[in-house]
Protein backbone atom coordinates (compact mmCIF):
# COMPACT_ATOMS: atom_id res chain seq x y z
CA UNK A 1 0.00 0.00 0.00
CA UNK A 2 2.80 2.39 0.96
CA UNK A 3 4.63 1.53 -2.28
CA UNK A 4 1.51 2.29 -4.30
CA UNK A 5 1.01 5.59 -2.47
CA UNK A 6 4.63 6.61 -3.07
CA UNK A 7 4.25 5.77 -6.77
CA UNK A 8 1.19 7.99 -7.07
CA UNK A 9 2.97 10.85 -5.30
CA UNK A 10 5.99 10.48 -7.60
CA UNK A 11 3.79 10.42 -10.70
CA UNK A 12 1.99 13.56 -9.56
CA UNK A 13 5.28 15.29 -8.88
CA UNK A 14 6.59 14.41 -12.33
CA UNK A 15 3.40 15.69 -13.95
CA UNK A 16 3.70 18.97 -12.04
CA UNK A 17 7.36 19.37 -13.03
CA UNK A 18 6.57 18.80 -16.70
CA UNK A 19 3.81 21.43 -16.55
CA UNK A 20 6.12 23.91 -14.86
CA UNK A 21 8.87 23.21 -17.38
CA UNK A 22 6.46 24.02 -20.19
CA UNK A 23 5.75 27.45 -18.72
CA UNK A 24 9.46 28.20 -18.42
CA UNK A 25 10.00 27.74 -22.16
CA UNK A 26 7.51 30.02 -23.92
CA UNK A 27 9.24 29.75 -27.31
CA UNK A 28 8.76 25.97 -27.54
CA UNK A 29 6.13 24.75 -29.93
CA UNK A 30 2.81 24.15 -28.23
CA UNK A 31 2.05 20.45 -28.11
CA UNK A 32 -0.54 20.43 -25.32
CA UNK A 33 -3.48 18.32 -26.52
CA UNK A 34 -6.61 20.43 -26.10
CA UNK A 35 -10.05 18.99 -26.70
CA UNK A 36 -11.96 21.00 -29.26
CA UNK A 37 -15.28 22.54 -28.32
CA UNK A 38 -18.12 24.34 -30.08
CA UNK A 39 -17.89 28.03 -30.85
CA UNK A 40 -19.75 30.03 -28.18
CA UNK A 41 -22.75 32.17 -29.05
CA UNK A 42 -21.99 35.80 -28.23
CA UNK A 43 -24.18 38.87 -27.98
CA UNK A 44 -21.73 41.40 -29.36
CA UNK A 45 -20.73 41.69 -33.02
CA UNK A 46 -17.20 41.25 -34.32
CA UNK A 47 -15.79 43.62 -36.94
CA UNK A 48 -13.36 42.05 -39.38
CA UNK A 49 -11.28 44.80 -40.97
CA UNK A 50 -9.91 44.20 -44.46
CA UNK A 51 -7.98 46.57 -46.73
CA UNK A 52 -9.88 47.73 -49.80
CA UNK A 53 -8.52 46.62 -53.16
CA UNK A 54 -7.19 43.31 -54.40
CA UNK A 55 -3.75 43.07 -52.76
CA UNK A 56 -4.98 40.63 -50.10
CA UNK A 57 -7.30 38.29 -51.97
CA UNK A 58 -7.20 35.41 -49.51
CA UNK A 59 -8.02 37.67 -46.54
CA UNK A 60 -11.04 39.04 -48.41
CA UNK A 61 -12.29 35.59 -49.38
CA UNK A 62 -11.83 34.23 -45.87
CA UNK A 63 -13.63 37.21 -44.34
CA UNK A 64 -16.60 36.79 -46.69
CA UNK A 65 -16.85 33.11 -45.83
CA UNK A 66 -16.86 33.86 -42.11
CA UNK A 67 -19.50 36.58 -42.57
CA UNK A 68 -21.69 34.07 -44.41
CA UNK A 69 -21.18 31.52 -41.63
CA UNK A 70 -22.02 34.02 -38.87
CA UNK A 71 -24.32 36.55 -40.58
CA UNK A 72 -25.60 37.99 -37.30
CA UNK A 73 -22.20 38.33 -35.68
CA UNK A 74 -19.51 39.09 -38.28
CA UNK A 75 -19.43 42.47 -40.00
CA UNK A 76 -16.78 43.18 -42.64
CA UNK A 77 -15.42 46.71 -42.55
CA UNK A 78 -13.12 48.00 -45.28
CA UNK A 79 -10.47 50.64 -44.78
CA UNK A 80 -8.39 52.47 -47.35
CA UNK A 81 -5.89 50.24 -49.07
CA UNK A 82 -2.62 50.49 -47.18
CA UNK A 83 -0.88 51.74 -50.31
CA UNK A 84 -2.34 55.06 -49.12
CA UNK A 85 0.61 55.44 -46.83
CA UNK A 86 0.10 59.06 -45.85
CA UNK A 87 -1.50 59.10 -42.42
CA UNK A 88 -4.16 61.73 -43.12
CA UNK A 89 -5.34 59.80 -46.20
CA UNK A 90 -5.69 56.41 -44.52
CA UNK A 91 -9.02 55.96 -42.76
CA UNK A 92 -8.08 52.89 -40.71
CA UNK A 93 -8.12 54.99 -37.54
CA UNK A 94 -11.50 56.53 -38.44
CA UNK A 95 -13.07 53.14 -39.14
CA UNK A 96 -11.71 51.80 -35.85
CA UNK A 97 -13.05 54.82 -33.95
CA UNK A 98 -16.54 54.33 -35.42
CA UNK A 99 -16.59 50.69 -34.34
CA UNK A 100 -15.34 51.52 -30.85
CA UNK A 101 -18.15 54.06 -30.44
CA UNK A 102 -20.81 51.51 -31.43
CA UNK A 103 -21.93 49.48 -28.40
CA UNK A 104 -23.11 46.64 -30.67
CA UNK A 105 -19.48 45.63 -31.28
CA UNK A 106 -17.39 43.68 -28.81
CA UNK A 107 -14.28 42.91 -30.87
CA UNK A 108 -12.18 43.95 -33.85
CA UNK A 109 -10.09 41.55 -35.92
CA UNK A 110 -7.47 43.24 -38.10
CA UNK A 111 -7.06 40.76 -40.97
CA UNK A 112 -3.92 42.65 -42.00
CA UNK A 113 -2.26 44.67 -39.27
CA UNK A 114 -0.78 47.21 -41.63
CA UNK A 115 0.86 50.50 -40.78
CA UNK A 116 -1.22 52.63 -38.36
CA UNK A 117 -2.90 49.58 -36.76
CA UNK A 118 -1.07 50.34 -33.54
CA UNK A 119 -2.42 53.89 -33.55
CA UNK A 120 -5.89 52.62 -34.47
CA UNK A 121 -5.94 50.23 -31.50
CA UNK A 122 -4.94 53.06 -29.18
CA UNK A 123 -7.92 54.99 -30.52
CA UNK A 124 -10.20 51.99 -29.93
CA UNK A 125 -9.09 51.64 -26.34
CA UNK A 126 -9.66 55.36 -25.74
CA UNK A 127 -13.34 55.02 -26.65
CA UNK A 128 -13.98 51.45 -25.46
CA UNK A 129 -11.39 49.86 -23.15
CA UNK A 130 -13.44 46.63 -23.09
CA UNK A 131 -13.17 46.07 -26.84
CA UNK A 132 -11.32 42.84 -27.71
CA UNK A 133 -8.57 43.32 -30.30
CA UNK A 134 -6.97 40.59 -32.44
CA UNK A 135 -4.17 41.36 -34.91
CA UNK A 136 -2.79 39.27 -37.76
CA UNK A 137 0.75 39.72 -39.14
CA UNK A 138 1.61 43.17 -37.73
CA UNK A 139 3.70 45.42 -39.96
CA UNK A 140 4.62 47.63 -37.01
CA UNK A 141 6.60 46.64 -33.93
CA UNK A 142 5.25 43.42 -32.42
CA UNK A 143 6.27 44.78 -29.01
CA UNK A 144 3.94 47.76 -29.40
CA UNK A 145 1.08 45.82 -30.96
CA UNK A 146 1.16 43.07 -28.31
CA UNK A 147 0.70 45.65 -25.54
CA UNK A 148 -2.70 46.64 -26.91
CA UNK A 149 -3.98 43.45 -28.56
CA UNK A 150 -5.53 40.55 -26.70
CA UNK A 151 -3.88 38.17 -29.16
CA UNK A 152 -1.56 38.48 -32.16
CA UNK A 153 -1.22 35.81 -34.86
CA UNK A 154 1.66 35.85 -37.31
CA UNK A 155 3.65 33.65 -39.67
CA UNK A 156 6.41 31.60 -38.09
CA UNK A 157 9.03 33.16 -40.32
CA UNK A 158 11.82 30.92 -39.07
CA UNK A 159 9.97 27.89 -40.40
CA UNK A 160 8.81 29.78 -43.48
CA UNK A 161 12.41 30.78 -44.28
CA UNK A 162 13.47 27.14 -44.26
CA UNK A 163 10.60 26.32 -46.61
CA UNK A 164 11.40 29.24 -48.94
CA UNK A 165 15.14 28.47 -49.05
CA UNK A 166 14.45 24.81 -49.83
CA UNK A 167 12.10 25.87 -52.64
CA UNK A 168 14.76 28.20 -54.04
CA UNK A 169 17.31 25.38 -53.93
CA UNK A 170 14.94 23.05 -55.77
CA UNK A 171 14.76 25.67 -58.55
CA UNK A 172 18.54 25.73 -58.82
CA UNK A 173 19.12 29.04 -57.00
CA UNK A 174 22.74 29.98 -56.34
CA UNK A 175 21.91 33.49 -55.13
CA UNK A 176 19.00 34.80 -53.08
CA UNK A 177 18.29 38.54 -53.22
CA UNK A 178 15.93 39.89 -50.56
CA UNK A 179 14.78 43.51 -50.67
CA UNK A 180 13.19 45.54 -47.91
CA UNK A 181 13.58 48.98 -46.35
CA UNK A 182 14.48 50.50 -43.00
CA UNK A 183 10.91 50.94 -41.76
CA UNK A 184 10.27 47.21 -42.19
CA UNK A 185 13.65 46.02 -40.95
CA UNK A 186 14.77 48.33 -38.17
CA UNK A 187 11.89 50.69 -37.48
CA UNK A 188 12.68 53.77 -35.44
CA UNK A 189 14.02 52.29 -32.19
CA UNK A 190 16.07 49.47 -30.70
CA UNK A 191 12.85 47.80 -29.57
CA UNK A 192 11.52 47.91 -33.14
CA UNK A 193 14.59 46.24 -34.61
CA UNK A 194 14.12 43.32 -32.24
CA UNK A 195 10.39 42.88 -32.82
CA UNK A 196 9.68 43.58 -36.48
CA UNK A 197 8.64 40.49 -38.43
CA UNK A 198 10.60 41.66 -41.49
CA UNK A 199 13.76 41.70 -39.38
CA UNK A 200 13.04 38.10 -38.39
CA UNK A 201 12.54 37.22 -42.07
CA UNK A 202 15.90 38.72 -43.02
CA UNK A 203 17.80 36.90 -40.29
CA UNK A 204 16.06 33.57 -40.87
CA UNK A 205 16.49 33.66 -44.66
CA UNK A 206 20.18 34.47 -44.27
CA UNK A 207 20.61 31.43 -42.00
CA UNK A 208 18.56 29.05 -44.15
CA UNK A 209 20.19 30.10 -47.43
CA UNK A 210 23.61 29.36 -45.92
CA UNK A 211 22.37 25.89 -44.97
CA UNK A 212 21.31 25.35 -48.60
CA UNK A 213 24.61 26.64 -49.99
CA UNK A 214 22.92 29.72 -51.47
CA UNK A 215 24.56 33.15 -51.37
CA UNK A 216 22.22 35.50 -49.49
CA UNK A 217 22.22 39.17 -50.53
CA UNK A 218 20.17 41.74 -48.68
CA UNK A 219 19.29 44.92 -50.55
CA UNK A 220 18.03 47.87 -48.52
CA UNK A 221 15.76 49.61 -50.99
CA UNK A 222 13.90 52.91 -50.95
CA UNK A 223 10.89 53.30 -48.67
CA UNK A 224 7.77 53.89 -50.79
CA UNK A 225 6.52 56.43 -48.23
CA UNK A 226 9.36 58.86 -48.79
CA UNK A 227 10.74 57.89 -52.19
CA UNK A 228 7.93 58.64 -54.60
CA UNK A 229 5.96 55.41 -54.31
CA UNK A 230 6.10 51.95 -55.83
CA UNK A 231 7.48 52.93 -59.23
CA UNK A 232 10.47 54.70 -57.69
CA UNK A 233 11.19 51.64 -55.54
CA UNK A 234 11.01 49.26 -58.50
CA UNK A 235 13.25 51.51 -60.62
CA UNK A 236 15.83 51.57 -57.83
CA UNK A 237 15.71 47.77 -57.42
CA UNK A 238 16.27 47.28 -61.15
CA UNK A 239 19.26 49.61 -61.06
CA UNK A 240 20.66 47.83 -58.01
CA UNK A 241 20.40 44.42 -59.66
CA UNK A 242 22.27 45.82 -62.66
CA UNK A 243 25.01 47.01 -60.29
CA UNK A 244 25.18 43.61 -58.59
CA UNK A 245 25.63 41.96 -61.98
CA UNK A 246 28.33 44.41 -63.03
CA UNK A 247 30.18 43.94 -59.72
CA UNK A 248 29.76 40.14 -60.13
CA UNK A 249 27.92 39.82 -56.82
CA UNK A 250 25.43 37.79 -58.82
CA UNK A 251 25.86 36.06 -62.14
CA UNK A 252 23.81 33.90 -64.44
CA UNK A 253 20.08 33.36 -64.07
CA UNK A 254 19.99 31.18 -60.94
CA UNK A 255 18.94 34.09 -58.77
CA UNK A 256 15.90 33.96 -56.51
CA UNK A 257 14.26 37.27 -55.59
CA UNK A 258 11.99 38.10 -52.66
CA UNK A 259 10.64 41.29 -51.09
CA UNK A 260 8.77 42.19 -47.89
CA UNK A 261 6.94 44.92 -49.82
CA UNK A 262 3.58 43.41 -50.80
CA UNK A 263 2.86 46.24 -53.26
CA UNK A 264 5.74 45.47 -55.64
CA UNK A 265 5.08 41.77 -56.18
CA UNK A 266 3.79 42.18 -59.75
CA UNK A 267 6.81 44.30 -60.60
CA UNK A 268 9.13 41.81 -58.92
CA UNK A 269 7.71 39.06 -61.11
CA UNK A 270 8.40 41.30 -64.10
CA UNK A 271 12.04 41.68 -63.01
CA UNK A 272 12.31 37.89 -62.66
CA UNK A 273 10.91 37.37 -66.16
CA UNK A 274 13.22 39.98 -67.71
CA UNK A 275 16.33 38.35 -66.25
CA UNK A 276 15.31 34.69 -66.22
CA UNK A 277 15.36 34.77 -62.40
CA UNK A 278 13.29 32.80 -59.92
CA UNK A 279 10.28 34.45 -58.28
CA UNK A 280 9.90 32.64 -54.96
CA UNK A 281 6.58 34.04 -53.77
CA UNK A 282 4.75 36.95 -52.19
CA UNK A 283 5.68 38.68 -48.96
CA UNK A 284 3.00 36.71 -47.09
CA UNK A 285 2.65 32.98 -47.81
CA UNK A 286 -0.50 32.72 -49.90
CA UNK A 287 -1.50 31.14 -53.19
CA UNK A 288 -3.53 34.11 -54.33
CA UNK A 289 -1.21 37.12 -54.55
CA UNK A 290 1.46 37.86 -57.11
CA UNK A 291 1.47 35.31 -59.90
CA UNK A 292 -2.27 35.35 -60.55
CA UNK A 293 -2.22 39.13 -61.02
CA UNK A 294 0.47 39.30 -63.67
CA UNK A 295 -0.72 36.16 -65.47
CA UNK A 296 -4.36 37.37 -65.49
CA UNK A 297 -5.66 34.32 -63.65
CA UNK A 298 -9.08 35.26 -62.23
CA UNK A 299 -9.38 35.32 -58.46
CA UNK A 300 -11.30 32.30 -57.18
CA UNK A 301 -14.67 32.54 -55.46
CA UNK A 302 -13.22 30.72 -52.46
CA UNK A 303 -9.93 29.42 -51.10
CA UNK A 304 -10.82 25.74 -50.87
CA UNK A 305 -9.49 24.46 -54.19
CA UNK A 306 -5.92 25.73 -54.29
CA UNK A 307 -4.89 22.88 -56.59
CA UNK A 308 -7.23 24.07 -59.35
CA UNK A 309 -5.99 27.64 -58.98
CA UNK A 310 -2.37 26.46 -59.10
CA UNK A 311 -3.04 24.52 -62.30
CA UNK A 312 -4.58 27.66 -63.86
CA UNK A 313 -1.45 29.61 -62.94
CA UNK A 314 0.85 26.94 -64.36
CA UNK A 315 -1.14 26.83 -67.60
CA UNK A 316 -0.47 30.54 -68.18
CA UNK A 317 3.17 30.65 -67.11
CA UNK A 318 5.65 31.55 -69.85
CA UNK A 319 7.89 28.69 -70.95
CA UNK A 320 11.01 28.47 -68.80
CA UNK A 321 9.74 30.80 -66.09
CA UNK A 322 10.57 29.54 -62.59
CA UNK A 323 8.51 30.37 -59.55
CA UNK A 324 7.52 29.19 -56.12
CA UNK A 325 3.91 28.51 -55.18
CA UNK A 326 2.50 28.33 -51.64
CA UNK A 327 -0.26 25.75 -51.73
CA UNK A 328 -1.90 26.10 -48.31
CA UNK A 329 -4.63 28.34 -46.86
CA UNK A 330 -2.51 29.82 -44.07
CA UNK A 331 -4.16 33.25 -44.21
CA UNK A 332 -7.59 31.62 -44.02
CA UNK A 333 -6.56 29.56 -41.00
CA UNK A 334 -5.23 32.65 -39.21
CA UNK A 335 -8.36 34.72 -39.85
CA UNK A 336 -10.76 31.94 -38.89
CA UNK A 337 -8.75 31.30 -35.73
CA UNK A 338 -8.75 35.02 -34.90
CA UNK A 339 -12.54 35.27 -35.15
CA UNK A 340 -13.04 32.21 -32.96
CA UNK A 341 -10.55 33.53 -30.42
CA UNK A 342 -12.49 36.80 -30.32
CA UNK A 343 -15.71 34.86 -29.66
CA UNK A 344 -14.03 32.92 -26.86
CA UNK A 345 -12.79 36.15 -25.30
CA UNK A 346 -16.25 37.72 -25.46
CA UNK A 347 -17.77 34.60 -23.90
CA UNK A 348 -15.10 34.75 -21.15
CA UNK A 349 -13.89 31.26 -22.02
CA UNK A 350 -10.41 32.56 -22.77
CA UNK A 351 -8.26 34.73 -20.55
CA UNK A 352 -4.56 35.38 -19.93
CA UNK A 353 -4.22 32.19 -17.86
CA UNK A 354 -5.41 29.76 -20.55
CA UNK A 355 -4.67 31.84 -23.66
CA UNK A 356 -1.92 29.60 -25.05
CA UNK A 357 -3.93 26.39 -24.79
CA UNK A 358 -7.11 27.87 -26.21
CA UNK A 359 -5.43 29.73 -29.07
CA UNK A 360 -3.66 26.50 -29.96
CA UNK A 361 -7.02 24.70 -29.91
CA UNK A 362 -8.65 27.25 -32.20
CA UNK A 363 -5.74 27.22 -34.66
CA UNK A 364 -5.75 23.43 -34.76
CA UNK A 365 -9.52 23.47 -35.32
CA UNK A 366 -9.21 25.98 -38.16
CA UNK A 367 -6.47 23.83 -39.71
CA UNK A 368 -8.64 20.70 -39.38
CA UNK A 369 -5.99 19.24 -37.05
CA UNK A 370 -3.39 19.14 -39.83
CA UNK A 371 -0.33 17.71 -38.08
CA UNK A 372 2.00 19.74 -40.32
CA UNK A 373 0.68 22.99 -38.82
CA UNK A 374 2.78 24.23 -35.90
CA UNK A 375 2.04 26.86 -33.28
CA UNK A 376 4.44 28.50 -30.86
CA UNK A 377 4.80 31.67 -28.85
CA UNK A 378 6.85 34.30 -30.66
CA UNK A 379 9.73 36.26 -29.17
CA UNK A 380 8.91 35.62 -25.53
CA UNK A 381 5.57 37.46 -25.72
CA UNK A 382 2.70 35.80 -23.87
CA UNK A 383 0.04 36.68 -26.47
CA UNK A 384 1.87 36.51 -29.83
CA UNK A 385 1.61 33.21 -31.70
CA UNK A 386 3.68 32.13 -34.70
CA UNK A 387 1.93 29.68 -37.03
CA UNK A 388 3.15 27.87 -40.13
CA UNK A 389 2.69 24.92 -42.43
CA UNK A 390 5.40 24.07 -45.02
CA UNK A 391 3.83 24.22 -48.48
CA UNK A 392 6.17 26.07 -50.86
CA UNK A 393 6.79 24.12 -54.07
CA UNK A 394 8.46 24.85 -57.34
CA UNK A 395 6.38 25.37 -60.44
CA UNK A 396 7.53 26.03 -63.95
Amino acid sequence: MLKKTLSLILAAALLFSFAACGKEKPDNETTVPVTSESIPDVEKKIAVLVPAGSQFIEAELAAKKLAAEYPEKIVIKEFDNSSSLIENKNNLINVTRQIAQDSAFGAIVYSKSVRLTNEAMLEAQTYNPELKLICIEPEASVANVSEKADAVLCVDWVKAAADIAACAKSQGAKYFVMTSFNRHISGSSVVDSQSLLASTIKSALNTECKKQGIEFIYHNSLDPISSGGTQAVVKEIRESIARYKKAEKISGSDVAIFSTDYFIQKELIGIAQENGYIYIGPSFPTAFNGLGDILSVPAPSGTDDIEAYKNSVIAKMPEGFRAGFYSYQLETVLLKSAVHIAMDLLAEKTDSDNLTDRVTMRINDAAANDEAVTVKLFGGYSNVFAVYRPAFEKIG
